[in-house]
């Protein structure tokens, strides 16, 4: 696969075009006159992809819970990203700036608890922390995250703390503290007999 592929790939789009548009006539609906002047720049058909492409990627979950956000804010969302930043609060999952954050405390103080997917993208960014900074890290972190999370709710899976794994038992090589196994009896009757045998012999 090529690299223009790759690219392409990151750039597709499955969200279902009625649920936008379901989506839109709820806002329209709640917010009247202030959902016209937020998004009055855009065409119909403009305004509909672009909303395909801001949330795809949302569960049904999600949606439900921006949904739920709206019955009870007094404004309307200025943009469809805030409303995509409604879907995802207060989930089951961290959100990536609210992963970021976490990880970042965890840095500082490993006694912090995250969850083992922050901690998963915190390892795999920690070159780049380590080399370029917390603002390159970030950007690298938010991407990788969104990616990973979007597969584990497509998968079902649920949100996991991470928990350090336990030191192997170190062998202590103190003869006081070896345990030998008795010799079964028959075993050192034989033996016995062997070095008596040899004994007479010399």
């Amino acid at each position: 696969m090529s690299n223009i592929q790759l690219f392409e790939q990151a750039f597709a789009i499955d969200f279902p075009i009625e649920v936008a548009d379901m989506v839109l006539q709820r806002m329209s609906d709640l917010y009247g006159s202030a959902f016209t002047k937020n998004f009055e720049v855009y065409a119909d058909e403009e305004l509909r992809q672009l909303a395909c492409t801001v949330l795809n990627g949302l569960t049904p979950a999600d949606i439900a819970r921006g949904l739920a956000r709206m019955n009870s804010e007094e404004w309307c969302p200025k943009n469809l990203p805030t409303f995509r930043s409604w879907c995802e609060q207060g989930g089951d999952w961290w959100t990536a700036d609210m992963a970021w954050a976490k990880a970042m405390q965890f840095e500082s103080d490993p006694q912090t608890k995250i969850t083992t997917l922050t901690k998963r993208v915190l390892d795999e960014v920690r070159h780049v922390l380590t080399a370029e900074g917390q603002k390159s890290a970030h950007f690298a972190f938010k991407d990788i995250y969104v990616d990973y999370l979007r597969r584990a709710k497509a998968s079902g899976k649920p949100q996991e703390m991470w928990v350090k794994p336990k030191a192997p038992k170190q062998l202590d090589n103190n003869d006081r503290n070896r345990t030998g196994v008795p010799c079964p009896p028959e075993l050192a009757a034989r033996i016995g007999k062997m070095f008596n045998r040899v004994g007479g012999e010399v």
